[in-house]
């Protein structure tokens, strides 16, 4: 069975990513609409309000870009690899009335030092092709989560969505620099032991973080223990139309002796932005 949730407290089991997507809903409703908000500006925001309630460290464990956390607006959102430093926030400015967003944090729990990553692309405005190609794009991955009960291994997971993207005219082109396949569905969500009181992890911890990942690609011949964390996070482009953009929506997904428990929030983003 697959379970959704985005605000059951029994639910919650990611809090630094719950601090991180309700910092990001928080900084499109204060930041929409205002004029000369660039990349940079949108990310520092969305990095105060996450900090706010203390939940989870200054800057995300993937670095860089800097901070961890990179937000790119419109013609932007083609990027292969947030490590190139011409994918760093920058001073790009929105456009409100037809633009298109991506948000990217790795957030890390100050309590329990497990990540908390976050990604999406969102839109908004008059372009029907793009808010289709976004929909399409939605529908396939809700229809490769409803056919995960019948996967054993992470690799069947990412074959299975290969053949599902593809039914979708989907490609996923996910680029990795530290796994050693050339492509990959996500990884698994590490905790690593923090210092509950320091305000920042060190170069050492993000390391650690970085290094513990199991990636879900062709290779991956292991199961899904109950209480395992990972992402679905494929970055989709259309097989049949090279004008529309790439498009992110990265899930986080917790297996259960019961199924598998996949967090909503995405869901909920989309239909603020992108899918109406």
């Amino acid at each position: 069975m697959i379970r959704y949730t985005l605000d059951d407290p029994e639910l919650i089991f990611n809090p630094g990513r719950q601090a991180s997507f309700l910092a990001l809903i928080r900084t499109l409703r204060d930041l929409s609409g205002k004029k000369h908000v660039t990349e940079l500006s949108f990310r520092d925001k969305w990095l105060d309000l996450s900090t706010e309630s203390g939940t989870v460290f200054e800057n995300g464990w993937y670095a860089p870009p800097p901070r961890g956390t990179a937000v790119l607006f419109g013609e932007r959102l083609n990027f292969d690899s947030l490590r190139n430093r011409q994918n760093w926030s920058g001073d790009t400015v929105i456009d409100w009335d037809n633009g298109s967003l991506y948000a990217y944090s790795s957030a890390v729990d100050r309590q329990t030092g497990r990540m908390g990553d976050l990604s999406v692309t969102l839109n908004w405005g008059s372009d029907h092709k793009t808010a289709d190609h976004i929909r399409n794009c939605h529908e396939a991955v809700l229809c490769l989560f409803s056919r995960m009960e019948s996967v054993c291994t992470a690799a069947d997971l990412f074959r299975l969505s290969g053949e599902v993207f593809k039914s979708h005219h989907l490609l996923s082109t996910v680029i990795s620099r530290t796994d050693n396949l050339p492509s990959n569905l996500g990884h698994t969500f590490e905790s690593i032991p923090v210092r509950h009181d320091a305000p920042d992890l060190t170069e050492e911890e993000r390391t650690a973080l970085s290094g513990k990942r199991r990636f879900l690609n062709a290779g991956a011949e292991w199961s899904f223990e109950p209480g395992l964390q990972f992402t679905v996070e494929p970055q989709l482009i259309s097989e049949t139309d090279s004008s529309l953009p790439k498009i992110t929506q990265h899930y986080l997904v917790q297996a259960r002796s019961d199924g598998f428990c996949v967090c909503n929030d995405i869901d909920f983003l989309l239909s603020q932005y992108g899918l109406s």
